[in-house]
């Protein structure tokens, strides 16, 4: 009798490939549950799934941590017993983030834009 398995639906490749995670691992997040965090993911995410890395920069939020980057977008105040789900929720149908890595608020863009004029 041959038994076939049927795939995890989260482990066939998404369309976009494969995800980047980073887990911010510095000071507060870290002492906010981080490292369960980065664990959790590594234990339950497949490679195919997503990339997870970890990350020692200050994302820049970090009263509203601990906060991975999804594919460079920010989300805020994980928690490591339900992050897999979020993760999974967020791949699955992608949210429109305000926040990301490399995005300045606008007090610093007027800043740059003012360095800019002054040339």
């Amino acid at each position: 009798m041959e038994t076939t398995s049927t795939p995890h639906p989260h482990s066939e490749k998404k369309k976009g490939g494969q995800a980047t995670i980073k887990v911010c691992l510095n000071t507060k997040c870290l002492q906010k549950g981080g490292a369960e965090i980065f664990a959790n993911l590594k234990e339950g995410l497949t490679k195919e799934e997503a990339l997870i890395l970890p990350v020692y920069e200050c994302f820049g939020y970090c009263k509203a941590g601990p906060n991975i980057a999804l594919n460079d977008n920010i989300l805020k105040g994980v928690r490591p017993f339900t992050v897999v789900e979020q993760v999974r929720r967020e791949l699955d149908n992608p949210s429109c983030k305000a926040d990301g890595l490399g995005s300045k608020s606008l007090d610093a863009l007027d800043a740059v834009l003012d360095d800019i004029t002054r040339l």
